[in-house]
């Protein structure tokens, strides 16, 4: 695809994007947690939700059965978490590419709820995220974005390939996105278009962040955004809510390792519980291939463009 022929793709998409006309309900949260890292990485996500008193339905997005054996699904369904094959998705529902990166839109669009929060994998909240559903900036806009640091602002090119002037905003950091669906069915539908064409769209953005924003712009659909940038600290980003208090601090550089040491940081909320979350989760796991004859098993690190990485 050349930029000639992306740039009249996406103007056509555009022009025949269809309205709503979904059967989604209710209120959950979606997690892409597909393989060892990033499954981990969402249990501690998963039970510190639960800790907060979060109470919300949960779906584990993977890509295909190597990524979420049953055991997994055993550990998770006690905490109201189910698991979602994305693979098996795909056969009602085609997508040209999905991979790590594009499962975000891909899950958040085919998802049952009407009303969603998308977490990424190694995100750790410190307060119940519900409440976000009920802010007036949510009810008004139906869509909640966070931030990315000020020097991670997308590539004029971008801009120009979607037909827009190039604008000095914040950018899009989609560690935690909120949407209502049934507001944002065509902007979302069109962001998970230009992730279908990642092959293209990925050379001129940092993986699927900036489609959301690229979306969103192109067709002028409301959404709000914290006014606070985010708080950084060792390997970790932390965002907060319209009253600038903090309530997700994302790990995006410092995965939870379940064999492997994990390096205290510094001003990390709820960092005694989360290893206690590990150390449970390590136990079952050895306890598990012990008793199946297995042998002992060590973490792969992830791949660059896994799941949780932006």
């Amino acid at each position: 695809m050349s930029a000639t022929s992306a740039r009249r793709a996406l103007e056509r998409v555009v022009r025949r994007l269809p309205g709503y006309s979904g059967s989604h309900h209710g209120r959950g949260i979606v997690i892409c947690a597909g393989g060892p890292t990033y499954f981990t990485n969402a249990w501690v996500c998963l039970n510190m939700l639960r800790h907060l008193g979060c109470i919300l339905p949960v779906q584990l997005w993977h890509l295909g059965p190597d990524e979420m054996d049953d055991w997994m699904r055993e550990q998770v369904a006690p905490l109201g978490a189910t698991c979602v094959d994305a693979q098996q998705v795909r056969q009602r529902h085609p997508c040209r590419i999905l991979n790590g990166w594009e499962l975000k839109a891909y899950a958040l669009l085919h998802s049952p709820f009407q009303e969603v929060l998308l977490l990424d994998a190694d995100n750790v909240p410190v307060a119940d995220p519900s409440r976000l559903f009920e802010t007036p900036e949510f009810r008004d806009t139906g869509a909640l974005f966070w931030p990315d640091i000020p020097t991670s602002r997308m590539d004029g090119r971008a801009w120009a390939l979607c037909g827009l002037p190039e604008m000095d905003v914040p950018p899009f950091e989609t560690g935690q996105v909120a949407l209502d669906k049934r507001r944002c069915w065509k902007a979302l539908q069109l962001t998970l278009w230009l992730n279908e064409h990642s092959d293209f769209w990925y050379r001129h953005t940092l993986g699927d962040k900036e489609t959301f924003h690229l979306a969103w712009r192109k067709l002028g659909a409301p959404f709000a955004m914290p006014r606070r940038w985010p708080r950084l600290l060792a390997a970790t980003m932390c965002q907060h809510d319209f009253r600038d208090r903090v309530v997700f601090q994302h790990r995006n550089t410092a995965k939870w390792d379940l064999y492997r040491h994990n390096p205290r940081i510094a001003g990390f909320r709820f960092e005694r519980e989360c290893l206690r979350y590990l150390a449970t989760l390590r136990r079952r796991r050895i306890r598990h291939r012990r008793n199946a004859g297995l042998a002992p098993e060590r973490q792969a690190n992830p791949s660059p463009q896994g799941m949780a990485g932006t």
